[in-house]
């Protein structure tokens, strides 16, 4: 890996949704006026008041999939453009889940344009998808991948309706569950007496990573088959597979069907760690990938947000 920012390899990674949260626009106030003028972009394309909903909603309204996904894809662009100003480009870039439609941006694969509509639609379609059949996820902490897999395998029945799934490997004891919102909590009850140290639902509006997105799934399908996707200019690690993508079409069918396959983020962060990186700044509002990043790669250094700009530029990362 080349190294682009003085001495550490930077890796961008880019959260998902469920880091949203109210009055994250105001953070942005630390970025320019260039950066910043993606909103109005945004605003302009998608119809939507993208600047308002991130400065102003409160939490019920953006844990709507079609208003938490645009917000924290514009959210996330501007701080990458933003970053960019300053001159530190990243090694490597990866995305969890919603995260890596920015990712594809940073990495050159997906014009930004192009990736605001995949967006909007991919949020419409899930928001829809989910309407028609409810659901819920909850994160575990604190059992192997064993044994949440073998509650999922428990309350599941498919003769019934009742849907189960490991949604999310974060980490090497946390995961994220999800399905209908019943099996969801007797899950989540059972991981309590298993002995999880925290089991928390997520605000999220349904059971993403599941087969309940199935038809969001279909939706979106024809329009990431049309999409001009391009080979990376950069290293870009998907967070569905865990691994480098060096075929741009093998690709394009991973991410046709990223809706209802887990996240395999610990593999990521694993493969990162791999390919060099030792400093992780999450572009995005929040501090998720952050946190989990620190439990897997303690060595490295995992930066938040926006606090990055001030941290890195007054560590003489500029180029």
């Amino acid at each position: 890996m080349s190294t682009r920012a003085g001495a550490r390899n930077l890796a961008f990674v880019f959260p998902g949704q469920g880091s949203q949260r109210p009055a994250m626009g105001r953070e942005l106030s630390r970025c320019g006026d260039e950066a910043r003028a993606l909103i109005d972009r945004a605003e302009e394309l998608s119809g939507v008041p993208v600047g308002e909903l991130m400065t102003r909603a409160d939490a019920a309204t953006l844990a709507d999939p079609e208003i938490a996904q645009l917000t924290i894809f514009v959210w996330s662009s501007v701080l990458a453009a933003e970053l960019a100003t300053t001159g530190l480009r990243p090694d490597v870039v990866a995305g969890h889940s919603l995260g890596e439609y920015p990712a594809l941006v940073e990495a050159g694969c997906l014009s930004w344009e192009s990736a605001l509509a995949l967006v909007a639609r991919r949020g419409r379609a899930m928001a829809e998808a989910a309407r028609r059949q409810p659901g819920a996820m909850a994160a575990i902490a604190g059992l192997s991948l064993e044994q949440v897999t073998n509650l999922c395998r428990q309350f599941s029945n498919k003769r019934n309706g009742a849907v189960l799934v490991v949604a999310n490997l974060n980490a090497p004891r946390q995961a994220v569950i999800s399905g209908t919102s019943e099996q969801v909590d007797e899950a989540a009850e059972a991981a309590r007496s298993a002995g999880a140290f925290r089991v928390k639902r997520l605000p999220v509006g349904g059971a993403y990573h599941s087969p309940l997105m199935a038809e969001a799934e279909r939706e979106l399908a024809p329009l990431v088959a049309a999409a001009d996707l391009r080979p990376p200019r950069v290293p870009f690690v998907s967070s569905v597979t865990g691994s480098v993508v060096d075929d741009i079409e093998r690709y394009r069918r991973v991410l046709a069907t990223q809706i209802t396959r887990p996240v395999r983020w610990a593999d990521t962060v694993e493969r990162l760690g791999r390919l060099g990186a030792t400093t992780f700044v999450e572009v995005g509002p929040g501090r998720v990938l952050s946190g989990l990043g620190r439990n897997m790669l303690r060595t490295a250094e995992h930066l938040a947000g926006t606090e990055a700009l001030g941290t890195l530029v007054a560590a003489g990362q500029q180029l």
